[in-house]
């Protein structure tokens, strides 16, 4: 626990050591000061030694809990963290995270549009938020009595690489990443926008909670890619781990004029057959249908959620032939770009 490596920074770090057993007490030690408890929720808020903002903390039921991280911090923050056993669903839409976890240690970063799901039996770990950044988080985290209670015996829904972590006792961990859908987005600000109080709030926030696991589960079930970290297969050095990241930014922040396979390859290092090898294992598929896939979900955002025409989103997103990028997205989602622009229109 005590081997992590703290980046450099002008600003002083603080050291934060939570256990979900008492996270309250935890918060509270570590400086942030109770500003808010009623009902099912509580609120904690940043002094200004460390910045601005706080974290809410809503009980949906006994073992089943919703955190709300809105912050500011003017110094970087490490946090170690010993966790119960819970399976976590996290979305950040603003700001990033980075750290560790489970019993190898594997890092992970996480970044703003992201959300992950996650199941560990020993969940210690660690992770650091930087200073000066808005950090805008929602994370929900359900003990696996419960979660499975929500399927009966049938846990079809579930990936099955974590179908198999959560009934065995094993060192493996499920972690797995994808980009925040439109739906996502929706259900995330009426939960943080909720109007209603009391009873009716906790039964809205509830009904929202349970759309957004239902929706990620049905993202990750959908995806062919099985984590290598969960499988023990496949294993990546963790340098490879870092070249093959870079190359996914690349990718995420030139979706419209990406880096060619030549110039990924010269920027990890590596050859084109051992850079799809190693991002296959990390991704569960190439470097190339990635970037299809990652495409066409910022399609979908660009016409349901901001409302872009069909010819304007293909150009945007990098197709040059509109009749191509509209058979793709018929393909992937099952409807047409145009279809989905007309639905948005009259919504």
């Amino acid at each position: 626990m005590e081997r992590a490596v703290l980046r450099e920074s002008g600003a002083q770090c603080c050291i934060w050591k939570i256990s979900r057993q008492d996270y309250e007490g935890c918060l509270e030690k570590n400086g942030l000061f109770l500003t808010e408890s009623k009902d099912c929720e509580r609120c904690w808020s940043c002094p200004e030694a460390f910045g601005e903002g706080g974290f809410r903390k809503t009980v949906i039921r006994n073992g089943f809990e919703l955190w709300i991280t809105d912050c500011l911090f003017q110094r970087d923050i490490m946090c170690y963290q010993e966790d119960i056993s819970a399976v976590h669903f996290g979305f950040c839409l603003a700001g990033h995270y980075t750290g560790d976890l489970g019993k190898q240690r594997e890092p992970f970063t996480l970044r703003a549009g992201e959300h992950y799901l996650f199941f560990a039996r020993d969940q210690n770990g660690c992770g650091q938020m930087a200073t000066g950044v808005r950090q805008l988080c929602v994370s929900l985290m359900i003990n696996p009595e419960l979660f499975l209670s929500y399927f009966g015996d049938d846990c079809s829904l579930l990936p099955e690489m974590l179908q198999g972590i959560v009934h065995q006792d094993t060192d493996a961990c499920f972690f797995q990443v994808e980009r925040i859908t439109a739906d996502m987005h929706r259900a995330l600000r009426q939960i943080i926008d909720c109007p209603y109080t009391g009873a009716s709030r906790k039964l809205y926030i509830e009904s929202r909670c349970l759309e957004l696991m239902a929706y990620q589960l049905r993202q990750f079930s959908g995806l062919k890619a099985v984590s290598a970290l969960a499988t023990g297969r496949g294993h990546v050095h963790p340098a490879e781990k870092s070249r093959i990241e870079k190359v996914r930014s690349l990718l995420l922040d030139n979706l419209d004029a990406p880096p060619n396979l030549d110039d990924l390859a010269e920027a990890a290092g590596m050859s084109h057959p051992k850079l799809n090898r190693c991002f296959r294992q990390m991704f569960g598929t190439t470097v190339f249908q990635y970037l299809k896939h990652e495409r066409l979900k910022q399609a979908r955002v660009m016409i349901e959620d901001q409302g872009r025409t069909v010819t304007e989103t293909a150009y945007s997103v990098g197709y040059s032939s509109l009749s191509h990028f509209a058979k793709a997205y018929k393909h992937h989602f099952g409807i047409s770009p145009g279809a989905d622009f007309r639905r948005k229109k009259t919504a």
